[in-house]
């Protein structure tokens, strides 16, 4: 976890590789952060039992400056780019680039900065 990162209240992580958060991330409160799913293929085995599902290279990568609203989740092999804003009860289960605002579940790219423009341009 890099510096002048700051971490909300009841912050959950599961890590079965590796998440790496980098500086000057900020989340809100109630955010998860998980690199891994349980395997559920058994149905005469308890999913708790059957342990987890994830390659031996997955891991969560949350670049510089990013926020994660409230209730927002994170789970698979995933990264958040840089300064980007992640909407509150959004679920993050693909990579988002750098310099986007993301919502939902999935969470999708709703906006995205242009550097020429100075501007959040909203996606169509």
């Amino acid at each position: 976890m890099g510096d002048h990162t700051e971490i909300g209240n009841h912050f959950t992580i599961s890590v079965h590789n590796i998440v790496i958060i980098v500086k000057g991330v900020l989340t809100g409160p109630h955010v998860s952060i998980v690199d891994h799913n349980h395997e559920y293929r058994n149905p005469d085995v308890y999913i708790y039992k059957q342990g987890c599902r994830a390659g031996k290279d997955d891991r969560v990568l949350i670049d510089d400056g990013t926020w994660l609203g409230t209730n927002v989740v994170v789970v698979g092999n995933v990264y958040i780019g840089k300064q980007c804003v992640i909407g509150a009860n959004s679920v993050v289960t693909k990579d988002i680039t750098d310099y986007c605002v993301a919502t939902g579940s999935p969470a999708k790219v709703l906006k995205r900065y242009n550097f020429e423009s100075k501007e959040w341009e909203r996606l169509r």
